[in-house]
């Protein structure tokens, strides 16, 4: 088992990943508010070794950070468009920005990357109504403004191939099954998947696991990152329906900032 690439959960969607030497980044974000939960002690500076960064989609919780990484590191980073507008309105060099659409073959050097392309799930009724009460009571105009300022655009969906080791990273959980199975994704070794944005994101996580039959699972975005806005998912209904939907498949959690290897996921 490739010992050589290395992972660390940043909290939200974000991972930090080291293979062959090169260090990339998947929706880094640090600017939590004091109430979030876990405490991040890391910030944007702590990644000025970064060579590369990619986003899943344009939330402020995916890019937020990512321009005082950029000014940090001097890293490349790969987006959607719609991504891409709002970084360069924050001052992000347009020359350091790769545009993707979904559907593209990538060699960055030392490792390969698809790109898929689906949507940000749908906050439905009932998460709202949960919601709703915490954001009238504690949060303010300025919150809501820098939440709502950031669009989303389209998500996607990375499929990574570390020299064999293949890894999926979603930042948002808008894809059906079926249609994973109609884009090909299937049978990763190693699929991350988050945990936020909707009121039964346990099952709908569990079935798309079901569905794309990894060798394992690492569930992220769990964490209350953004108090009010957020909120903490507990992560024992998720393991249950894995483990009685997907029974071969591994369930690995992961720590905020702990390094963690495929062996360590897989059980190798």
């Amino acid at each position: 088992m490739d010992e050589r690439t290395t992972f660390q959960w940043l909290g939200t969607a974000g991972f930090r990943i080291e293979t062959g030497g090169r260090v990339l980044l998947i929706d880094p974000f640090f600017s939590r508010v004091p109430e979030s939960r876990p405490v991040q002690p890391l910030g944007p500076g702590d990644m000025a070794d970064a060579e590369l960064i990619f986003l899943t989609h344009g939330h402020f919780d995916h890019i937020g950070d990512v321009p005082a990484i950029v000014e940090a590191s001097g890293a490349a980073v790969y987006c959607s468009s719609v991504a891409a507008e709002t970084l360069e309105k924050m001052g992000v060099p347009a020359g350091k920005i790769t545009r993707l659409a979904g559907d593209e073959s990538l060699d960055p050097g030392g490792f390969a990357v698809h790109t898929f392309v689906t949507r940000h799930i749908r906050f439905d009724a009932r998460l709202i109504l949960r919601t709703a009460p915490r954001l009238l009571r504690d949060a303010n105009i300025d919150m809501l403004r820098h939440v709502s300022g950031m669009p989303s655009g389209p998500v996607l969906i990375y499929w990574f191939d570390f020299d064999g080791l293949t890894v999926v990273h979603t930042g948002s959980l808008g894809i059906t099954p079926e249609e994973a199975m109609r884009q090909g994704l299937k049978g990763p070794d190693i699929l991350m998947l988050p945990l936020q944005g909707h009121s039964r994101i346990c099952t709908r996580a569990a079935l798309l696991t079901a569905a794309i039959k990894p060798r394992a699972i690492v569930p992220q975005h769990f964490d209350d990152f953004f108090p009010p806005v957020s909120q903490w998912v507990e992560l024992m209904p998720f393991q249950a329906m894995v483990e009685k939907l997907a029974p071969e498949c591994r369930y690995y959690e992961p720590a905020m900032n702990e390094v963690f290897t495929a062996r360590d996921v897989l059980g190798e």
